[in-house]
């Protein structure tokens, strides 16, 4: 794969990145790739993980605290991402009867429309990313991916690196 920044062209030396590296060349490419397709609706990648979530939880209560801490993003850029999914008219934003320091967030009809037009989206980007795999890859694939996001997790937790 040759990489091109803004002086010069260079060509990847796979066989020596780090895999974090890796991950964040992958991150990159599947955001740009998500996003370029959502502009088009006047969306953003992270707009469309908040509706995503508040789809699936469609039948729970649902705070900007869950949808921060599900997205681990800071309450800041979660409150942001909620009013502009309001003013789209995605999201409904109401305080909880119950406990009036609370928000509860539900998805509107219109981001409910909004996630069903984008289920064949979902689909075809995850045959690309998995092209030329065979389903013991795949499987494998997910396996590893998930111990490396619990590897993460427990990083997270507080634990150092040695």
């Amino acid at each position: 794969m040759t990489c091109i920044n803004k002086k010069e062209e260079f060509q990847r030396d796979k066989e020596h990145e780090s895999t974090s590296f890796k991950f964040k060349l992958i991150h990159e490419a599947f955001a740009n790739m998500f996003n370029r397709q959502l502009r088009e609706d006047d969306m953003t990648f992270s707009q469309l993980m908040v509706i995503s979530i508040l789809w699936e939880r469609r039948d729970q209560k649902v705070t900007q605290k869950d949808i921060s801490e599900a997205l681990h993003i800071k309450h800041p850029t979660t409150i942001g991402l909620l009013k502009r999914l309001e003013e789209k008219e995605m999201v409904k934003i109401v305080v909880d009867p119950e406990n009036r320091k609370y928000r509860n967030i539900a998805i509107t009809e219109k981001g409910e429309k909004f996630i069903e037009m984008n289920k064949e989206r979902r689909n075809k980007m995850n045959a690309i990313l998995v092209d030329g795999m065979n389903e013991q890859e795949i499987e494998m694939l997910r396996t590893l991916l998930d111990r490396v996001i619990d590897n993460m997790a427990s990083m997270n937790s507080g634990d150092e690196i040695a």
